[in-house]
């Protein structure tokens, strides 16, 4: 028998149209990471030329003429703390709304999924937190996060929460988790480690939208000592000046921390989300 041709005329050009899809994609960030080490005419330049010299002490220069580092660890204290608020709190109100079978637990889910669609209203956030005096601060700026991150996470944890077998819960309510607090031990003993694709998942998401945040930092942070590593662009962006090179390694560092991220993490996103979205 013989066998069928490997490439057909539909394959071959849907692989081309990709090629060229990605072409296109890659092209601007090839553009940059060259940029970052030619000199600032040559980055002025904004092609894919090869560096006349490499000039890798550009990376150097970010961190000698900014206060970077105080932008790096600003940026890993506000992630960090999105995180950590997200999954604390995400994971046993979606227990709970998976769970539960009652008008309060589909009110509070429909709250939380009016969350997801709805926009935020940027001079309404800012009212609320001046009168909570934490404008301007990275508490602030944390609360408009979790605000937009946590029904995210809700929704995503009650579709994959509503696929685990309820006989798991019965049986560990059988075996020693019951009580007061045997919701509690079920939960955290049981239901929480098997989270674990789902929460890989959404932890890798979330990071990479607060840490590459540039819109909403700009809004409510005020002071210069609270700045995130994707504001420090400006220090290197100027009206009569711009220092490209520097602009282009900046954007570098601050990328490549959540590239790498995802690149290693990227088989428990696809099959965090293939699963969490099956029931919902």
């Amino acid at each position: 028998m013989s066998q069928a041709p490997r490439y057909t005329k539909k394959t071959l050009v849907l692989e081309v149209i990709i090629i060229l899809i990605c072409l296109v994609v890659l092209a601007p960030l090839v553009m940059v990471l060259l940029g970052s080490l030619k000199t600032p005419a040559e980055a002025a330049q904004f092609n894919l030329s090869l560096p006349s010299e490499w000039h890798f002490e550009n990376y150097l220069e970010i961190f000698r003429k900014t206060n970077a580092l105080r932008a790096i660890k600003n940026s890993l204290t506000i992630t960090l703390s999105v995180v950590l608020v997200c999954v604390l709190v995400g994971t046993p109100c979606a227990y709970y709304i998976a769970r539960k079978k009652s008008r309060y637990a589909n009110g509070l889910r429909l709250y939380f999924n009016l969350g997801i669609i709805v926009p935020l209203s940027i001079v309404p956030s800012i009212f609320l937190l001046q009168t909570l005096g934490i404008m301007g601060t990275p508490m602030g700026l944390v609360c408009i996060y979790l605000g937009m991150r946590i029904p995210w996470i809700i929704f995503l944890c009650v579709g994959f929460i509503k696929g685990i077998p309820m006989e798991l819960e019965e049986a560990a309510l059988i075996d020693g988790c019951g009580g007061a607090l045997g919701p509690l031990k079920v939960f955290f003993r049981i239901i929480f480690p098997l989270l674990k694709p789902i929460l890989i998942t959404a932890v890798i998401i979330i990071t990479m939208g607060v840490w590459n945040e540039f819109q909403l930092p700009l809004y409510f942070l005020s002071s210069s000592k609270n700045t995130t590593l994707p504001m420090t662009v400006y220090w290197f962006y100027g009206q009569y000046q711009t220092s490209w090179n520097l602009v282009f390694a900046n954007l570098v560092v601050t990328a490549l921390p959540i590239i790498l991220l995802y690149l290693y993490c990227q088989k428990y996103v696809i099959a965090g989300m293939t699963q969490g979205a099956v029931k919902s």
